[in-house]
């Protein structure tokens, strides 16, 4: 039992260095440090997944996955949709704009892409970092229905399989962006099925690996990042480098988490962000969208510069899910005295 909870707190750890990573990436844009993130960031996720994957049936993963990933994010493209409108009307927008702003922003929704996207009929808005959840929910469904029928095949062949799914995904989506993402969920079912394997053989374990393969990591990682890295929300994979840097630096975020997860203070506080993890990108999703901490300098006369943007988006999401938190608890204690 100790060795199950050590293993859920390390993996806390690594969602809450995955999402602030995510944080740190929209808020570092235009610098060469964001291309080591951006290598890895998103698969890690995924990966995530993979060590904590157990088989349970489709119809408990679908509706579990709806209630945990779609209803949050209809919530939250919700708020978007009315930030977006209350702000347009607050800088003096016609009505007219406004609408169009809305109706462009609700089709966004609708299709949840990360980025504009032209790879459809016609160009589509973006939701923006929710698209993950689209993503997420189609890549857990997927790869259940790899698992439930092939229980009978040798891991070979399940692992050829899931190989060839994520390449036709890829394919696709160099040609048509699958609305909700169903191409990216296909591909990303890969490193899904990555951290399965992860998780059977324990890699993370004191000497599974020797010191010149975690050197070969960093090597891997770094060059994969010169080269542009893996890019899933624009399906871009430059090339096979890319897919070995993301799990070389998936890999060693692993084994930074099991070390920070044995000092209490910082323990604690990246397992609540991990924790929170699919919470925290719905309120930056809206914070990034809608507010501008460039009032900050306006009002304040403070500079704004990156560390400072960088410290307020961190208040203020820590400080909204904190509220998030604490509504959902007195609800669900009054749900109980009923």
């Amino acid at each position: 039992m100790e060795k199950t909870k050590q293993r859920i707190s390390w993996i806390d750890v690594t969602k809450g260095i995955a999402i602030y990573l995510v944080i740190l990436g929209h808020s570092l844009i235009g610098l060469k440090v964001n291309d080591y993130i951006f290598a890895f960031h998103m698969p890690l996720f995924f990966i995530a997944s993979g060590l904590l994957f157990r088989e349970k049936s489709i119809k408990k993963t679908i509706t579990g996955n709806i209630k945990k990933l779609l209803v949050p994010y209809y919530i939250t493209s919700i708020c978007v949709i009315l930030g977006r409108a209350v702000s347009a009307y607050l800088q003096g927008w016609t009505v007219q704009n406004i609408r169009n702003l809305c109706l462009n922003t609700m089709i966004g929704a609708v299709f949840g892409y990360g980025v504009d996207g032209s790879k459809w009929f016609f160009t589509v808005w973006m939701i923006g970092a929710i698209w993950f959840l689209w993503a997420f929910f189609w890549s857990d469904i997927i790869i259940h229905v790899v698992f439930y029928y092939t229980k009978n095949w040798q891991e070979w062949q399940r692992a050829f399989l899931i190989i060839g799914i994520s390449a036709v995904s890829y394919i696709v989506g160099q040609y048509i962006w699958i609305p909700t993402n169903l191409d990216v969920g296909g591909f990303a079912i890969l490193f899904v099925y990555i951290g399965y394997l992860l998780q059977k053989i324990r890699i993370w374990e004191q000497g599974k690996l020797p010191w010149i393969c975690w050197i070969l990591c960093v090597i891997v990682w770094v060059y994969a990042s010169h080269t542009g890295g893996i890019n899933m929300v624009i399906r871009a994979v430059p090339n096979f480098v890319v897919l070995f840097g993301a799990v070389a630096g998936s890999v060693m975020t692993m084994k930074l988490a099991i070390q920070l997860d044995k000092i209490p203070g910082i323990s604690r506080c990246l397992s609540w962000f991990g924790k929170n993890s699919m919470k925290i990108l719905c309120v930056h999703l809206f914070e990034i969208l809608i507010l501008s901490w460039d009032f900050i300098e306006v009002k304040c006369h403070v500079p704004v510069t990156r560390l400072t943007t960088i410290i307020l988006r961190t208040i203020f999401i820590v400080v909204v899910v904190l509220c998030i938190n604490g509504v959902q608890g007195i609800y669900k204690k009054q749900k109980k005295q009923k």
